[in-house]
């Protein structure tokens, strides 16, 4: 039986990468727009709501150049290697019988962390109004935090929240909490993590500038940035986790169960 298990592991792997992909190239268009659009209003570039017009028009006009910008790929690494992390570990654990919270939690962390700080600094040189410079070491460490509460938001509360609502009686379908769970937690997080993403911009943006000019910038941008990163989170760990977890439970399922079928038979042969 254990050996049976093992041989299923590269299957299960391939099929790990498969969904992450496909759920990460459904919502990186989205938030592609979203991301550009953030940074050019807070470095004065352009209005926030003109940025995501013009972002909206050129991928409904021209989706095949869209998708084919350095903008776009960015993101789309992104969270083509934060679902394969969380999908690759709870393989992973699943074949040791390991509990997988903290193993998925610091995983998905470093991958997500390393990859979307490389693609911050990219953004905020392409899209900003300053000459490209190195990040400040404040805005590596404010976006490091922002990201560990949206990873811990996105791949490890949800799991708990729907066990908690389903034993409550407060969904009567486990899967209803497990996806209204994963909608709800990455979209309540930003109105914590968004002021850490605002300074961390604002100080590449502004330096040697007060701390309550800097106050009175978060002030000015918060509600609208923080309604604008829950509406950008919703497709990224939202609909894109919902995706991802569903496309790998279909994709397992049909190859698997089609396994099976093969199995038994060849068994009555």
């Amino acid at each position: 039986m254990q050996k049976d298990k093992a041989s299923d592991i590269p299957k299960r792997l391939g099929i790990d990468v498969f969904a992450a992909a496909s759920a990460a190239f459904a919502v990186s268009p989205f938030i592609t727009i979203v991301d550009r659009s953030i940074i050019e209003n807070a470095s004065g570039r352009n209005k926030l709501g003109t940025a995501l017009k013009q972002g909206f028009i050129e991928l409904f006009s021209r989706p095949h150049r869209f998708v084919r910008t350095p903008a776009f790929f960015l993101i789309f690494g992104v969270y083509c290697s934060t679902y394969s992390a969380a999908n690759i570990i709870d393989t992973v654990c699943s074949y040791g019988d390991w509990d997988n919270q903290t193993p998925k939690f610091l995983g998905t962390t470093i991958t997500n962390m390393t990859t979307c700080i490389y693609k911050d600094r990219a953004f905020t040189r392409m899209f900003g109004m300053v000459a490209p410079k190195g990040l400040p070491l404040g805005s590596y460490g404010l976006f490091s935090a922002r990201d560990c509460l949206t990873i811990s938001a996105s791949f490890n509360l949800p799991s708990v929240l729907a066990r908690e609502f389903y034993d409550r009686g407060i969904f009567s379908s486990f899967e209803v909490s497990q996806n209204f769970s994963q909608m709800l937690c990455p979209a309540a997080v930003q109105l914590i993590s968004c002021p850490l993403h605002l300074l961390g911009l604002d100080l590449y943006n502004r330096s040697g500038i007060s701390w309550s000019s800097r106050f009175n910038f978060l002030a000015k941008n918060y509600f609208k940035t923080t309604i604008t990163r829950i509406a950008r989170i919703g497709p990224a760990f939202g609909i894109g986790g919902v995706g991802n977890r569903v496309i790998k439970e279909r994709v397992s399922e049909l190859v698997f169960d089609r396994q099976q079928v093969g199995v038994v038979a060849t068994a009555f042969k």
